[in-house]
Parts: C-alpha cells; sequence; structure tokens
C-alpha cells in the first residue's frame, strides 16, 4: 500500500492482496481504493484511484496547498512479464490526490529517461521530495537519486487584460481630477466630509465597499470553496448592527457636527479618550493598508505573470494620486464605483462558472448537497471558542456581531461617511443600503465559491496540485477558464477591493490626524489651509509607508511576521467599541474609568494573544470591546460623575 498525510489526516490507499489458488499457488489482487483516517471521525473511503500504484513511493509527497501525488506504481498490466530483465519498467504517469474536492486525476508524467521506482520510501529535504534508489523492474534496484518540486503554472495576463485594467485604474484617476476641479473651496470641511453633499446611495456603497476588502473579496469564496457556506450566518448581526447605529450612534455624530468620531469621546469623556481611540485607529489602518496591498498582489502573482511589485505599485500609487487629489469626495464616489465593479465582476464570474458544471446551476446544486457544502456542519449546541475553525452557532454569531460592530460605531473610516451627507434621514438611507448589499453580496461571493468547487469536482484536471494558496483559487479559476478581457475585468474587480479600503483608510487616516493631533494638541489655532496641506502630506506619507512596508514584504518572505504585526496592533479595536459603548449607552461612565476600561481590554486581549491561549481571534473584538465595558463601567464608580449630559441616550 502507499500511505500520504495532509493535515490532521492519514490516507492509506492501492496496495495487493494475496490469496491461494486452488492449487495452492499465491495469487495477487491488485487494489485501487482509498482510505482516509483522522482521529475525530476515524476511516472514511474516498473515491477510488483511476489505476491500482502498488509500492509507489511512500509516503506520496504532498504539494500545494492541497494534494499529493502517486508517482509511478505497479499497476498490474505486466505481471509475469518474462524474460525479467527486458520488463519494460512501471507506469510514468502520476495520479494527483485533492483532499478538498476530493477527486483523483492524472497530471502528466515522469520523463521518458527517468525509470519510476517501486518498493522505496521518500524523504522530504527542505523544499523538495526524494527518493533515493528503488525498484525500476522486478528484482532490479537502482542507485539513481530523484528529485521532485512541484512549481505552480502561470497563466500570462496578456495585453487586452492589462488594457482592461488600465482603462479601469486610469478612470479612477480621472474621479479624482474631476473631483479637485469641482471643489474650488480647498477647505478641510469640502476635503473630509465633502460639504456634506453625498447622496445617500452612494454614501452607502461607500461603505459597502470599505467594509469589503480584496481579502474579503477572494477570502469567501475562498473559504466556501475549501469548507461550506457556514460562516455566511456572520452576515445576519448585520440586521441587528444597523438599527443600533441608525437610531442610537448616529444622532450623536450627526448632532455634534463631527468630522472625527473621536471628537465625540472627549466632550463625553476627556482628551486621554479621545487621543487613546484615535491612536489605535491609525496605528490599526497604516498596518491595514500594507497587508491589503500585499495578499491580493500576491494572490495574482502565485496564478499569472503579473508581478507582486508591480501590482502593489499599481494599486498603491494610483489610489494614493486619487485619494490625496479629490478627499472624500473622490474616494466616496470612486468607492461606489468599485461596489459596482466588484458586485458585477462576481455576478460575472458566478455566471461563467455554473455554465462550466456539467449540469450546470442543477448540477452545482447537486454536488453542495451531496459534498455537504451548505450549512449543516452548524452546531446550535456546542459553545467551542478555541479555535477559528469553530462550527459553534452561538460563538460565530457573537464574533461576528462584535468584529462588524466595532467599525460600524467606532471606525473613523466608516463613521466619516455617516457625515458626508445632508442630513441623519440620508445617513440612515446610506445605512440601510450598506445592510442589503452586505447580505446579498455575501450571499454570492459565498455562491461563487461553491460554483468554483463544484467546476473542479467535475473538472480535477484542470486544477493545478502546486497551487500553494488556497485563497488563490479564485484568480486562479479567473485566469485559466475565462476569456480574455473578461480576466481583464475581474482582475480589476480585485484591484477595486484593494483600492477601495485602501482610499477609505488613507483619507480617514488623514482625517482623523488632521482633527485629533494636528489641529487639537501640535498647532491648534492655524489657518485651514496650513491644515489643509498637511493632511494631504498625511496621505502620502502613509500610503508611501504603507506601500514601501508592502514591496519590503514582498522581497522578504516575511509575511508571517506582517500577519503577526498586524494581529497585534489590530487587538486594539475591541477597546474602541467598548468605548462609545460607555459613551452612548451609560450615563455613569467617566472619563477615568473609561480610560482604565479601554487600556484593560488591550491588555488582555494582547496577553491571551502572546499567552498562545485556546481563545479562537474571531472572538477578540468581543472580548476586547466587553472588558472595556464592563471595566469601564465599574472604574468608574471610584470617581466623581462626570458633567457631560446630552450625550448618552440615557441623558
Amino acid at each position: 500500500a502507499v500511505a500520504a498525510t495532509r493535515a490532521d489526516a492519514l490516507f492509506v490507499m492501492t496496495g495487493a492482496s494475496l490469496a491461494a489458488s486452488d492449487d495452492g499457488r499465491p495469487v495477487r489482487t491488485y487494489l485501487n481504493d482509498a482510505w482516509r483516517f483522522d482521529a475525530a471521525t476515524g476511516w472514511s473511503r474516498l473515491a477510488d484511484m483511476p489505476r491500482p500504484a502498488v509500492a509507489a513511493p511512500s509516503p506520496a509527497p504532498s504539494v500545494g496547498s492541497s494534494h499529493f501525488l502517486v508517482i509511478g506504481g505497479d499497476d498490474g498490466a505486466r505481471v509475469g512479464f518474462q524474460p525479467v530483465a527486458e520488463h519494460p519498467g512501471f507506469p510514468r504517469s502520476i495520479l494527483a490526490y485533492d483532499t478538498i474536492t476530493r477527486t483523483w486525476a492524472e497530471h502528466g508524467e515522469l520523463p521518458a529517461e527517468m525509470r519510476p521506482p517501486v518498493t522505496v520510501p521518500t524523504t522530504v529535504w527542505g523544499s523538495i521530495t526524494v527518493i533515493p534508489s528503488g525498484e525500476i523492474r522486478p528484482a532490479t534496484r537502482t542507485p539513481r537519486v530523484l528529485a521532485l518540486s512541484a512549481v505552480p503554472a502561470k497563466s500570462s495576463f496578456g495585453w487586452l487584460n492589462w488594457a482592461v485594467v488600465a482603462i479601469y485604474l486610469g478612470g479612477m484617476i480621472g474621479v479624482g481630477v474631476w473631483f479637485m476641479k469641482r471643489d474650488a473651496s480647498g477647505s478641510t470641511e469640502a476635503y473630509f466630509r465633502g460639504g456634506q453633499r453625498i447622496p445617500w446611495w452612494v454614501a452607502g456603497l461607500s461603505i459597502f465597499a470599505t467594509m469589503l476588502s480584496s481579502l474579503t473579496f477572494m477570502g469567501i469564496p475562498a473559504r466556501a470553496y475549501q469548507t461550506d457556506v457556514s460562516w455566511y450566518i456572520g452576515q445576519l448581526p448585520i440586521f441587528l448592527i444597523v438599527p443600533l447605529v441608525a437610531w442610537f450612534y448616529l444622532p450623536f455624530f450627526r448632532g455634534l457636527n463631527l468630522t472625527s468620531a473621536y471628537e465625540y469621546l472627549e466632550k463625553r469623556f476627556n482628551l486621554a479618550c479621545r487621543i487613546f481611540a484615535a491612536a489605535s485607529f491609525i496605528l490599526f489602518h497604516i498596518g491595514r493598508v500594507a497587508i491589503v496591498l500585499y495578499l491580493p498582489a500576491l494572490a495574482l502573482a502565485v496564478v499569472s505573470d503579473i508581478d507582486v511589485t508591480s501590482a502593489i505599485l499599481m494599486i498603491g500609487v494610483l489610489c494614493i494620486i486619487y485619494t490625496v487629489i479629490g478627499g472624500i469626495e473622490a474616494v466616496v464616489w470612486t468607492d461606489a464605483i468599485q461596489a459596482l465593479v466588484l458586485m458585477g465582476g462576481a455576478l460575472l464570474c458566478f455566471i461563467l462558472a455554473v455554465s462550466r458544471i456539467d449540469g450546470g446551476f442543477g448540477g452545482m446544486l447537486e454536488i453542495a448537497r451531496a459534498d455537504a457544502k451548505g450549512f449543516g456542519n452548524l452546531d446550535w449546541r456546542s459553545l467551542d471558542w478555541s479555535s477559528n475553525a469553530t462550527n459553534s452557532v452561538v460563538v460565530l454569531f457573537v464574533a461576528f456581531f462584535f468584529n462588524s460592530f466595532v467599525p460600524y460605531t467606532a471606525g473613523q473610516d466608516v463613521v466619516q461617511r455617516y457625515v458626508t451627507t445632508k442630513d441623519p434621514a440620508a445617513a440612515r438611507k446610506s445605512l440601510w443600503t450598506t445592510m442589503w448589499m452586505s447580505i446579498f453580496g455575501s450571499m454570492l461571493f459565498f455562491g461563487l465559491g461553491v460554483a468554483v468547487y463544484a467546476f473542479y469536482k467535475t473538472h480535477p484536471a484542470a486544477l493545478d496540485p502546486a497551487l500553494a494558496r488556497t485563497d488563490s483559487i479564485l484568480p486562479f479559476f479567473i485566469m485559466q477558464q475565462l476569456p480574455v478581457g473578461v480576466a481583464g475585468l475581474l482582475i480589476a474587480a480585485i484591484f477595486a477591493a484593494s483600492q477601495s479600503t485602501i482610499s477609505s483608510s488613507l483619507n480617514s487616516i488623514s482625517a482623523s490626524w488632521s482633527k485629533d493631533f494636528d489641529m487639537r494638541l501640535f498647532r491648534p489655532r492655524r489657518d485651514d489651509a496650513t491644515y489643509l496641506a498637511a493632511a494631504k502630506w498625511v496621505v502620502v506619507t502613509v500610503g508611501g509607508l504603507g506601500t514601501g512596508t508592502a514591496l519590503w514584504m514582498a522581497g522578504s518572505d516575511l509575511q508571517s511576521a506582517f500577519a503577526a504585526f498586524n494581529t497585534l496592533i489590530g487587538l486594539t479595536a475591541g477597546s474602541l467599541g467598548g468605548l462609545f459603548a460607555l459613551g452612548v449607552f451609560t450615563r455613569r461612565a467617566n472619563g477615568k474609568g473609561a480610560f482604565i476600561g479601554a487600556i484593560t481590554g488591550v491588555v488582555v486581549v494582547v496577553s491571551l494573544e502572546l499567552s498562545g491561549a485556546p481563545v479562537a481571534g474571531l472572538l477578540y473584538a468581543f472580548i476586547g470591546c466587553s472588558v472595556c465595558f464592563v471595566t469601564g463601567w465599574f472604574a468608574s464608580l471610584l470617581f466623581p460623575a462626570g458633567a457631560a449630559t446630552g450625550l448618552s441616550v440615557r441623558g
């Protein structure tokens, strides 16, 4: 038999059984069955192999993100071949098994001069699999040592696809220039709030695009492809969050005529709370700019000849240009355009994927049902909070509620959209727009992942076993299966998802720096032109810093270190949401107590992360927010009540 391992599972396949014939001679039966074992579910049978591969090199080499390879092996076709010295050897074809779609496919063969050995162990040496010696025909061993490494196949992007992307990116620059010429005031008011003339539907699309990064655009389909659509439950809390924001938070953001969301915290508590919140937001989004630039560029580079450096520079530099020259109006309008490009691109990709599935839409649904790609894996009774892979309905709902609650109530990039419309009623309409876009948009993205899964389930040979990242599966499908030009449009949609997030981060960092630090702390009582010039330089500086960091990551292969850094700086987000909740929903909380709560929330969550405690990172926002709120309220009892009134729902 041949063995293999992937993740926590053991695979055993092929082999031969021996039984005695009537005259007592041994009879060999060649097997092509395959089995999987893991500690949780025990043994389960897999799809049969296309052919037997008895005594193939074992363990079978693991390649890419989800495959292992069975190389050669005795298929029984030459049993009893005589004379043995003239035996032609064993099959040179390579069988690949995909542990996600659970399918076998033949993927090429060894070169003619390489006789595939059998009855030989494999070993891993660095990034290659070594096959030392082995039997190249019955009773004949070889001193030859083979080495195998898997190299992903890359598709050529082509001039037509590049032309489509160039037209899109040029259009974004044009939007920035148009709004620069439209705004003759040249004020910080126009730069950060757009003169409060943004239509409600544009603001709603902008919030949706801001919350939906390119990581989500590729990540949601990749998750549905790899597992199922159970995490769609994470979109349902939006039905609670939007009414909460519309009726409890929005009156304060609009009534106080804020530009920075953190002005509210100073009015409600004190300057320390405002500075803590603004610094937390800025730190998180500086890291976010770099990661949103780098990871999509890496995913595209894995499956195409798009250079990582070129992709980072294209997205980053052009985004900086239209953000700095057009201000929030350019950002919001380009966000709205990008939201439509995102949805249109995802819908087009879904339609094209379904059209390539055997049986079409009905075939996709049948495969989804048979392979449990729906909600059947959700656990309605478990409270497993130890892993991000949890299927607990309660844990997922709570985690995703707070992961959305924090940015909708405490993120400058989102709150800033609330004050770009003409009045509170328009701001509420923008929130309803965002809510429905999130519900139906996520449904489309999860469905797209299932469609791509169904396609590769029925066309397993189209998969590249060497594909190193599962989150590259959507770009891989786009580049491999879609017509030239259409592929360019969909890659432009991935760029759009990156740019909408980055431009929002850049403008909101600039607004927070200008209002919370420059005007409030460092240079009060300067003229507006001075602040506006500084704000534009902040956009350029932060954009350049994020782009430079992404380029550094691309050249140093330190993405894991940066992911850890990004996780740590994002841990303050929970406390940020807790601060606003303390201010809005309690009257007794005061500045000193709230600040103690905020610091405690950060310390608790960072301690959990650094200690390796068995707590899912999904729950960090919930933990930080809850600790900040509870600790802040009780700590406030130790100090006199604040004098601020009219800044909470209780007066």
